[in-house]
């Protein structure tokens, strides 16, 4: 179970879930997250992104609106 929920921290934070098969490599996510809650990881054949400061996540959505792939979903969580 541990195994499990350190994995849901590299694709979650409270306000949105990434599902990396999706990702395309663009990056355009990262230039668009004001707190930099995503990055990459970029090696070999792994080319997509990854949560690495899910403590910062304020639910901008800016992720979601900007990825042109789909890879990111909005929790049930909502910041309104």
């Amino acid at each position: 179970m541990r195994n499990f929920q350190k994995h849901l921290s590299k694709i979650s934070t409270p306000y949105i879930l990434a599902y990396t098969r999706r990702c395309k490599a663009c990056w355009q996510c990262i230039n668009a997250c004001p707190s930099q809650v995503i990055g990459k990881v970029d090696f070999l054949w792994h080319k997509h992104i990854i949560i690495k400061k899910g403590e910062n996540c304020k639910g901008c959505k800016k992720c979601i609106k900007t990825c042109p792939k789909g890879v990111f979903f909005e929790t049930n969580k909502s910041n309104e």
